[in-house]
């Protein structure tokens, strides 16, 4: 909702044509991200050893490390419409990669009679925390900052958050699997 309103305040982009390659943008990244995240996790998982769970975390580090400032650049570097729609496609791909390891790591987490529940426990609360507020706080900002992009880079920087949290849980993870191995 907000982001083809940014494009067109930001580049002049008439509103349709916004909408459409932010659409276009999020359903490749999200159809390419994925794909690459899930074969990444297996390519990892397979030459480096360990467990998938401790491998699907470090994986998704490494992605969301990789995503982190091609977000917060897609918005902060003065650019062109194309050079916008470039970082904005190539952080999202990263940020889409993550896709696959965090499944795994979730339906890894618990006995496999309660993966069903919890797969289902969290693409709620990702809605919950995500979807349903996210187009209120962000579309407040928009409407009461002055400068768009401060704003849209504001948003951004929250992925550092997903960045120390999976660092932090594959750090446990690791630990909890040399505890197993001894």
């Amino acid at each position: 909702v907000w982001g083809p309103s940014y494009v067109q305040a930001k580049f002049d982009a008439p509103l349709d044509e916004a909408d459409l390659y932010f659409g276009g943008v999020a359903v490749l990244t999200g159809l390419l991200g994925t794909a690459a995240g899930g074969v990444l996790m297996d390519v990892v998982t397979r030459n480096f050893g360990g467990d998938v769970q401790s491998s699907s975390l470090l994986v998704t580090v490494l992605l969301t490390a990789a995503a982190w400032p091609l977000c917060i650049a897609t918005f902060s570097v003065p650019s062109t419409l194309g050079s916008f729609f470039a970082l904005m496609f190539a952080g999202q791909f990263f940020a889409f990669a993550t896709t696959s390891p965090l499944n795994g790591v979730i339906l890894w987490s618990v006995e496999p009679h309660q993966r069903v529940l919890s797969m289902a426990l969290a693409v709620v609360g990702m809605h919950i925390l995500g979807d349903v507020p996210s187009p209120i706080v962000v579309g407040a900002m928009l409407e009461n900052i002055e400068d768009k992009s401060f704003t849209m880079t504001s948003v951004a920087l929250w992925l550092g958050w997903c960045l120390l949290f999976w660092g932090v849980a594959f750090c446990f993870a690791r630990k909890r699997a040399r505890r197993l191995e001894a």
